[in-house]
């Protein structure tokens, strides 16, 4: 895979495969890019190899990718904070394990999440999924998420 370097962009490292686009990622995500950053992981603005997904997180290569439609949908928020969540599942040591966040969604929300779920998901994973999807819509997850980067990971080198 390819990527250009684009500079440090709200205090994390972003990269837009052969676009020359700047990417924009709002204000409020600033101190969740810095997290990952800290956490040894590369943003990058680039379609994720999984087809139909808006974001992708390889924990091996601490890297994270965001398509960029999800800016243009309105989503990107949304999308960060879930693929952050399975970087802070997958620390220390790479296997993503829920992190133990616990509470309730509308039930409207949680019918959803659970169509998502089935509709796309192996059952071994509906637990750490289940709770990347929960903490989207959380009114605090970005302050939940990048205590979680903060405590469980440790920057290593990128490879």
């Amino acid at each position: 895979m390819i990527t250009s370097a684009l500079p440090w962009v709200l205090g994390a490292a972003v990269m837009v495969a052969g676009s020359g686009r700047q990417p924009f990622f709002p204000a409020e995500l600033k101190p969740l890019l810095a997290a990952l950053q800290r956490a040894g992981y590369v943003v990058t603005l680039e379609a994720p190899s999984a087809r139909g997904a808006y974001g992708l997180t390889d924990t091996r290569q601490r890297r994270i990718w965001i398509a960029p439609l999800s800016i243009d949908m309105g989503i990107v928020r949304a999308t960060l904070i879930h693929e952050a969540v399975h970087a802070a599942q997958s620390c220390p040591d790479g296997r993503p394990k829920t992190i133990g966040w616990v509470w309730q969604q509308q039930p409207m929300v949680e019918k959803e999440i659970n169509g998502l779920l089935y509709r796309g998901y192996p059952r071994d994973r509906f637990a750490i999924e289940r709770e990347a999807f929960r903490m989207q819509s959380h009114p605090r997850a970005i302050e939940l998420v990048t205590a979680a980067l903060d405590q469980r990971c440790r920057s290593k080198p990128k490879r």
